[in-house]
């Protein structure tokens, strides 16, 4: 998210300083910057909609294992199939 603020405000620099080369330059960054925003944004949703329910505690040793384990791997407790 950083580099997306750098880039926004480089474009805004680039803009209001630079005459000719600004005009192309500037929006370039502001919206690559945007851009890179948004990817960064969407990929945490993402994850986070993917980790929930990817883990489970084991009930005898308290451990996150994944969802699917059929044994603990910690303590070896056998889920009932």
């Amino acid at each position: 998210m950083l580099i997306a603020i750098i880039l926004i405000v480089l474009g805004v620099l680039a803009f209001a300083s630079i005459p000719i080369l600004g005009w192309i330059l500037g929006p370039i960054l502001i919206l690559l910057g945007l851009a890179i925003a948004i990817l960064a944004s969407l990929g945490r949703s993402l994850g986070a909609l993917f980790r929930v329910g990817s883990t489970k505690t084991c009930p005898d040793c308290k451990s996150q294992i994944p969802s699917d384990a059929k044994v603990c791997s910690h303590c070896g407790y056998r889920y009932p199939a």
